[in-house]
């Protein structure tokens, strides 16, 4: 067969399967840690969580109004936090994210405030009130950081994010009371992901994904239980190559997406046990596919591994993969077949 023949079957092979996209299998579970308690280690309805690039996992410690640290196994570091009004006291901690200068932000819902800390849990500042205006808040939940130090707060009673500098000084707002095109009805969860798109978890419920100065781009989700169905999810986490991994509370499960609300995976049911959940709060993706998940209500942390946290090769590019060998070994068996041909003669 003449090259330019092989070179037309590739082009006819990409253009018809360049479209196909497989599901995921689920992340596979690692390891849990955590039980009811306000003891050291021991989890009071852990609404959110983060990991640094270390592999350290920091946990909103709810309803014991504090923050823990742990190893990627669990192994208890240190914590800080107590009830409270003061700097470095807390009311319901929940968003946490950490900046790429290492700074931990905690959001409060009962303070409706921020605040700032070192990853050891120094104070560094605070901000917010309760009100309407910039800056203030009513029952801040998710939090954020994009990869500029900008700090997304989705401020859910207000239906509406808010986005500042590290030092807390006020940028801009985004979203109205409302089911519309980049409205919201309860804003519960926040990320951002390596472009700095935004995506906001939206109780109505769905996902919304907008530019970083709050442009709406587009939106997924409605109520239910099958795929891409959520039945109020709460906070959310991209990964390395900006899949987004959603809290899907009630239904006790986590679900995965891409970037552009394609269905990836989904896992958990209602439970106590290993991939099992009771209400969860929160999701986090680290580096290298490694997955947290605060299981509120059963008082605990549980990891999972996934092997598409990384690129994975999708099914076209299997099927061009495939091709190429099968072009390569019919040119060297026609190639072989020639030359013995000539040596016979």
């Amino acid at each position: 067969m003449p090259a330019t023949r092989h070179s037309i079957y590739l082009l006819l092979v990409v253009s018809i399967s360049h479209n196909s996209v497989l599901a995921e299998d689920p992340p596979t579970f690692v390891l849990e840690w955590g039980q009811s308690g306000g003891d050291t280690g021991q989890l009071q309805g852990p609404h959110g969580l983060d990991v640094d690039d270390d592999g350290i996992v920091y946990v909103a410690d709810t309803s014991n109004h504090r923050i823990q640290v742990f190893t990627p196994d669990g192994g208890y570091i240190t914590e800080w936090g107590s009830f409270g009004t003061n700097p470095g006291e807390f009311n319901h901690p929940h968003g946490i994210g950490i900046g790429p200068d290492g700074k931990l932000y905690v959001a409060e819902t009962g303070n409706n405030r921020v605040q700032k800390f070192t990853k050891t849990g120094t104070f560094i500042t605070m901000w917010g009130t309760q009100g309407n205006g910039p800056g203030q808040f009513l029952h801040n939940h998710g939090l954020a950081v994009d990869h500029n130090g900008n700090v997304f707060v989705a401020d859910r009673d207000q239906n509406r994010v808010q986005k500042f500098d590290s030092d807390g000084n006020f940028i801009l707002e985004f979203g109205t009371p409302g089911t519309a095109d980049g409205q919201f009805s309860g804003t519960n969860g926040v990320a951002v992901d390596a472009a700095g798109d935004v995506f906001v978890a939206d109780t109505s419920p769905r996902i919304q994904k907008s530019t970083n100065d709050g442009v709406f781009i587009l939106s997924w989700g409605s109520a239910g239980t099958g795929e891409g169905e959520f039945d109020f999810p709460r906070q959310i986490s991209t990964d390395e190559i900006g899949n987004l991994y959603v809290a899907d509370r009630n239904n006790h499960r986590m679900q995965k997406f891409t970037n552009t609300g394609e269905f990836l995976t989904v896992w958990g049911q209602f439970g106590s046990g290993p991939v099992e959940f009771f209400s969860p709060y929160a999701v986090r993706a680290g580096l290298n596919g490694v997955i947290y998940v605060a299981d509120t209500s059963n008082n605990r942390i549980q990891r999972f591994s996934s092997a598409a946290g990384i690129p994975a090769v999708s099914q076209w590019g299997a099927n061009v993969f495939a091709l190429l060998i099968l072009v390569a070994g019919t040119y060297l068996f026609r190639k072989r077949a020639r030359r013995s041909i000539l040596v016979h003669l």
